[in-house]
């Protein structure tokens, strides 16, 4: 009896010890991860990330309307070689039973030649293709990468009732058209075309690129000036409505509210 009880009380030691030594070795496996872990990025480094993320896809932008330009270039070579290969091969045709200008070895020679000027031309429009597709796919890379760094360095949602007390109007969070120079089509344009939805993502938005997106949308869009709406965008998000207001009634010539 007495064997039993101590065998009994030996296997409980070994246990706890047991139990003991595994609880040591999970708090060791979870410290390093604690360590690992930093604090969550600061706006002013989400900022950062995305002026560096915009300057990249500004580049890479400027190369794909370069490739672009260049492909339209080889294209319309290869579309003028094709033509003086069919008009020589038409002039060897109709030049069968007349005096030739020139011997037929030299015609075909030269239908030779423009035959692999067009080959060449066309293996560079493949070769372009490629590389405009390639930046294309970058581009919407780079794209979602700099919406997630304007997100993260989003200010919180403001109070939109201080705002409607200091505007005299009904706001409502990230609707463009509170903006002084943008209504409705202009507001489902910067959706749909430059996939502009809030008032965060506007502000950073540059004003080179929101002229493009005018200018693409026709004549009656260009009477629009965008240059102040980034900065109209950052005061409605960070819910400096005093401070938009009076920016807004420059922009008016001093004529709010009459």
């Amino acid at each position: 009896m007495s064997y039993t009880l101590a065998k009994w009380a030996l296997w409980l030691v070994a246990a706890a010890a047991i139990g003991c030594v595994a609880g040591w070795m999970l708090r060791g496996l979870k410290t390093p991860k604690r360590a690992t872990e930093g604090p969550a990025p600061r706006k002013e480094d989400a900022d950062q990330m995305a002026s560096t993320a915009r300057n990249e896809l500004e580049q890479v932008e400027r190369e794909r309307a370069r490739l672009r330009i260049e492909l339209d270039e080889c294209r319309a070579t290869a579309a003028a070689l094709r033509s003086a290969a069919a008009s020589a091969a038409a002039a060897g045709v109709a030049g069968g039973s007349a005096v030739r200008s020139a011997p037929p070895t030299e015609d075909a020679s030269e239908r030779a030649r423009l035959a692999a000027m067009v080959g060449d031309r066309e293996a560079t429009i493949g070769d372009l293709r490629a590389r405009l597709w390639n930046q294309e796919a970058k581009i919407g890379e780079l794209e979602s990468l700099l919406a997630a760094h304007i997100a993260a360095s989003a200010p919180p949602e403001p109070d939109l009732v201080a705002g409607e007390a200091a505007l005299g109007e009904k706001v409502r969070f990230n609707d463009l058209t509170v903006i002084e120079g943008i209504g409705p089509k202009i507001a489902d344009l910067l959706h749909a075309n430059g996939h502009i939805r809030t008032w965060w993502e506007l502000h950073h938005t540059d004003v080179a690129i929101l002229r493009r997106l005018i200018d693409e949308a026709g004549s009656s869009a260009q009477l629009h000036d965008p240059s102040s709406w980034p900065q109209q965008a950052g005061l409605l998000a960070r819910g400096q409505w005093h401070e938009f207001a009076a920016l807004v009634d420059r922009l008016r010539g001093g004529t709010r509210g009459q």
